[in-house]
């Protein structure tokens, strides 16, 4: 069958759009030495400022799905369609010395790529008045009868001083957690020579007003694929606004630095340089920055249930 591929860096646009979405104990990385790795330095306004720390951590996250898209005929039988490869990209960073990589659980959800495939084939079709019912409703499937999606997770680092991803490495999903349910994921890329530059995870949780600095890479900076240069990650500085509580029950902190498709997964870190959230989603229809990233609480708590950090 024919492949058709198409090239997504901003996730579909929701009411409330993915963009990159308990104790706490301190969950930093410890070097040889057993020494905690360096914070950032930060300037008069709280705001990062030595880059070089975070830069050395941060990853481009490449996720490339395939499958075939079972569809209605008009009259009336059912249809395989050509395959589909759907290829996003998402930010991560380095949570441990052995290669140990944090991202958005949306990023990596075998379900969110299932509905990017739809949407991208009735968008070719001209059909995408049928999506809520296709989402539901049809099936989606591997290269093999009942098979699952066939996914691929890449990365790759920009070229800069420190990179220990020289070139695209594939990485193994070790554990998720669902958009809805705290928007978590961990990767661990095997081979990697040397530690890996983890970056720390605040101990304590940010308050209202303290400043933050949001990472990642936009997707409007570049369009990024296997062939070309990854851009530099892009750091945006704001404030907490709140700390809200989902109908669900799952914890999430406001900010309002500015957060964007791509973004997704990346960290944002407080002015000591320490995590204290992955980049989750943003209110999108809004004239103010209603972007929000995952509990500081609940991260120290999926790193040290996954045997992260100490």
């Amino acid at each position: 069958m024919k492949s058709r591929v198409v090239s997504l860096l901003s996730l579909p646009v929701l009411a409330i759009a993915l963009v990159a979405g308990c104790s706490s104990s301190d969950s930093t990385t410890e070097s040889e030495s057993g020494d905690a790795a360096p914070a950032a330095a930060t300037d008069a306004s709280g705001a990062v400022s030595d880059n070089k720390v975070i830069d050395d951590s941060i990853v481009f996250l490449q996720i490339e799905t395939s499958g075939y898209v079972q569809y209605p005929t008009t009259d009336g039988g059912l249809e395989w369609s050509d395959e589909w490869t759907v290829t996003s990209g998402c930010t991560g960073w380095f949570a441990g010395s052995e290669g140990e990589i944090v991202t958005a659980g949306h990023c990596v959800d075998p379900e969110e790529a299932r509905k990017r495939i739809i949407q991208e084939f009735l968008d070719y079709e001209g059909a995408i008045d049928l999506a809520n019912d296709a989402i539901s409703n049809w099936k989606v499937e591997g290269f093999d009868a009942g098979a699952p999606l066939d996914v691929v997770l890449t990365i790759k680092q920009p070229n800069i001083e420190g990179q220990v991803i020289n070139d695209w490495m594939p990485v193994q999903l070790v554990d998720l957690i669902k958009s809805q349910d705290g928007d978590l994921a961990l990767l661990r890329a095997n081979g990697v020579n040397g530690d890996t530059p983890a970056l720390r995870v605040a101990s304590e949780q940010a308050e209202s007003g303290d400043p933050v600095t949001a990472i990642g890479f936009p997707s409007s900076v570049s369009a990024v694929s296997n062939e070309m240069v990854i851009p530099n990650p892009s750091f945006k500085t704001g404030t907490v606004s709140s700390r809200q509580i989902s109908e669900r029950g799952v914890a999430g902190l406001e900010v309002n630095a500015d957060i964007s498709g791509g973004m997704s997964g990346g960290p944002t870190v407080n002015a000591n340089g320490e995590v204290i959230g992955v980049n989750s989603f943003t209110i999108s229809g809004e004239e103010q920055a209603f972007n929000f990233i995952t509990d500081t609480r609940d991260l120290n708590r999926f790193l040290q249930q996954n045997g992260v950090g100490n």
